[in-house]
């Protein structure tokens, strides 16, 4: 079985090929585009000329499956974040249809794959889940191409990895996460219930959706 995660956005598509007694495989694709429906266009196209490509270089034989982000899981509210998760459930949409053509598409949430991964047991101090997740992907697979770029003065935090290097690290965690859960090894998780008042008042109405 091959494995693919896929951790979409509209600014960069992160991937990583999992395969048994395989050294890892990492890209990026850039979606390239003016409007929305350029930037769609754009990652369709990519997204299924690298799966013909390394199908068709490598010989596959064996069932795909694609491990692709959720993004609309945990949304909370606020018009920002909310234009924000519409856009990226737009092209994790066009994304997960076109990877639909060449295997099976399953969808972990980003908290299930760091949870499954133990991503926040594994922080060490001083670190983010960022800087863990990118650790960690170095650590585990001689693979990733992990370069840093030149110092600026940009002001906050600023990561001393190039563009797109956290995309693959996603990724990559997310093919881990898929593989054992697809293996029987983790579960990708239940809805969280409803806690402090608001809870309160829908288990006493009988309510216990989330």
């Amino acid at each position: 079985m091959v494995i693919i995660g896929w951790d979409v956005s509209t600014a960069a598509i992160g991937i990583c090929v999992k395969r048994d007694d395989k050294d890892h495989l990492f890209d990026v694709i850039f979606p390239k585009g003016k409007t929305a429906l350029e930037k769609w266009k754009y990652a369709k196209e990519e997204v299924a000329d690298f799966v013909d490509r390394f199908l068709v270089n490598n010989n596959i034989t064996e069932d795909v499956v694609h491990i692709v982000e959720q993004r609309l899981g945990g949304f909370t509210g606020g018009l920002t974040t909310k234009q924000t998760l519409m856009a990226l459930a737009a092209i994790n949409a066009v994304v997960s249809t076109t990877l639909a053509e060449s295997g099976e598409v399953m969808h972990i949430l980003p908290v299930s794959a760091k949870s499954i991964m133990k991503v926040g047991k594994l922080t060490l101090e001083g670190e983010d889940k960022k800087e863990t997740v990118v650790r960690l992907a170095r650590s585990s697979c001689p693979t990733f191409p992990y370069k840093e770029k030149k110092k600026g003065n940009a002001k906050g935090k600023v990561y001393p990895w190039v563009v797109g290097t956290d995309d693959m690290a996603d990724a990559w965690l997310l093919a881990e996460a898929g593989a054992k859960v697809l293996k029987g090894e983790a579960t990708v998780g239940q809805p969280k219930k409803a806690s402090g008042n608001k809870g309160k008042a829908r288990r006493a109405k009988g309510d216990s959706s989330p």
